[in-house]
């Protein structure tokens, strides 16, 4: 667990350290014991989710822990060595069925709060005992309010966009409910904090007007000639959101963004229309979020090469996610 966390706060790691654990083709978590135990599997597991490419003993230890794991829900029999908690198994087919790079931060939180066992974990060595500084009711009770509240702001946008959603018609520009829910919903569940309500509003709304445009170019017999009548509605819609997007973090956070983000939607409209090739959404929802939020890329670390080649991967990535989606769907269908 210890390399997990260091990993993931950007600190570099090396996973040989994970061939003390191996012999032959199995890993022990505990060198010379007959059984292992589900627990520090599981945890082992997820230590080696946040593998790079090429990191081939992550790689074997991953499909070691998973095949251990799979094996160990099959049988039935979730007693662990370790530690008496509520609900293991529930967590470890969380984690197997949801991979870590899929797994959305809050849906992952209100599962672990049904599986967390509060005061009545107890663990064992020699003897059973608690550990009240790991496990106990206050964390559990704090964590169903800090949900609730979340929730409660989370149900309260939703009702905003909605009647933003009737007031602007969004209808008529190709938009239907279940893309705006998808579109809330996928914003909520990566930037769900209270204080980050407007990158949530920004996220959503970005993605919805990046759909409405390329609705309507999709939908009217293209010409360079008549860019200049793109529908006033949609128009005059996007330039009101662009317009309250720099006021508010002017008056909020005292910072200029106006210049960035006109340029960045500009510039996204005018390499897509000229290509007429719909794509590098992923790039300007970012640099919408971030600029929202006052955080202002300088000219110098725009012009970077790394930072051109980061933004183009970013692109691709996405652009083939959606792709896969979209092919999935028609199967489906």
């Amino acid at each position: 667990m210890g390399f997990r966390l260091l990993r993931l706060h950007g600190y570099d790691m090396s996973p040989e350290v994970f061939k003390n654990f191996k012999k032959e083709d199995k890993f022990s978590c505990y060198p010379g014991q007959m059984i292992e135990a589900a627990t520090p599997i599981f945890n082992f597991y997820r230590a080696s989710q946040v593998l790079f490419p090429g990191e081939k003993i992550l790689g074997e230890a991953r499909e070691f822990a998973c095949n251990f794991l799979q094996n160990w829900l099959a049988c039935g029999n979730y007693l662990d060595k370790w530690i008496i908690a509520k609900d293991i198994p529930s967590e470890v087919r969380y984690a197997l069925e949801v991979p870590w790079y899929a797994s959305l931060p809050r849906v992952e939180t209100r599962f672990y709060v049904e599986q967390y066992g509060g005061a009545d974990d107890v663990w064992i060595a020699k003897t059973l005992y608690r550990m009240p500084e790991i496990s106990n009711n206050v964390y559990l009770e704090l964590a169903k309010a800090d949900y609730n509240k979340c929730q409660l702001q989370h149900l309260n946008q939703w009702t905003d966009i909605q009647q933003w959603y009737k007031e602007c018609n969004l209808v008529d520009h190709g938009i239907s409910i279940q893309f705006l829910k998808h579109a809330f919903f996928v914003a909520m569940a990566s930037i769900f904090e209270p204080e980050r309500s407007k990158e949530r509003i920004a996220w959503t709304k970005s993605l919805i007007f990046c759909e409405m445009i390329k609705f309507y170019f999709n939908a009217t017999s293209f010409d360079k000639k008549k860019i200049s009548e793109v529908d006033q509605r949609l128009l005059s819609n996007l330039l009101e959101f662009l317009h309250q997007l720099s006021t508010d973090t002017a008056q909020e956070l005292g910072k200029d963004i106006r210049q960035q983000l006109f340029e960045a939607w500009e510039s996204w409209l005018m390499t897509n229309t000229e290509k007429f090739q719909w794509g590098e959404e992923a790039e300007l929802l970012v640099r919408t979020i971030n600029l929202c939020a006052g955080r202002i890329t300088s000219d110098h670390i725009a012009a970077q090469l790394e930072h051109y080649r980061l933004s183009k991967l970013i692109n691709k990535i996405c652009h083939q996610l959606h792709e896969s989606k979209s092919r999935k769907v028609s199967i489906e269908i």
